[in-house]
């Protein structure tokens, strides 16, 4: 994670220094002002990705493992192919939700498991945030092995402290969720 950051930072920097040298200083200070951090703050409103067929990463990986805690038979790759859009349209048929296939909003809401803590026997909801700290967030001695324990709780922790949540429980509530989401690559 260091390293990602690093090289962001380099690139900004790179990026500065060729905007000031061109454009002037006044440029360059504007430019920084404007860039977006990735901060979650106690007011702002962190909002569901929608992921549809075709995508690929974390937040497939997560819908893979949450369709299979929901008891559907997803094989947990990735990739958002037609397996995984015919098992989301169950999902949400089932829920009485639009089934289009398509997570958004009221899909994320109906199949994230609220209220994970230490101890919770959601074998594959747990597996997901587990993926996700590790894969996405840098939390490498993380395995996704379905067993919230001491260290799931400790990387989820860390997790609300550094993006800046408003609970540091340890526990994945439904703002943590939505934060593991929005944020992940």
């Amino acid at each position: 994670m260091r390293n990602v950051l690093r090289r962001v930072a380099y690139g900004v920097l790179g990026t500065g220094m060729i905007v000031t040298m061109t454009a002037g200083a006044t440029m360059a200070a504007s430019a920084a002002v404007a860039a977006p951090h990735r901060t979650v703050t106690k007011s702002a409103t962190v909002k569901w990705i929608t992921v549809k067929e075709g995508a690929a990463g974390n937040r497939v990986r997560a819908i893979q493992y949450l369709l299979n805690d929901h008891g559907y038979t997803v094989p947990v790759t990735g990739s958002f192919l037609s397996q995984t859009k015919a098992q989301v349209k169950a999902f949400q048929k089932k829920e009485k939700l639009k089934d289009d296939g398509v997570v958004s909003d009221k899909t994320w809401d109906a199949l994230v498991v609220k209220d994970l803590a230490k101890g919770s026997t959601r074998k594959y909801a747990v597996e997901a945030v587990q993926s996700y700290l590790n894969r996405a967030y840098g939390y490498t001695s993380l395995k996704a092995d379905g067993k919230y324990g001491d260290g799931t709780e400790a990387a989820v922790k860390g997790f609300q402290t550094k993006y800046k949540l408003k609970v540091k429980s340890g526990k994945v509530d439904l703002h943590t969720w939505k934060a593991l989401v929005f944020y992940a690559k």
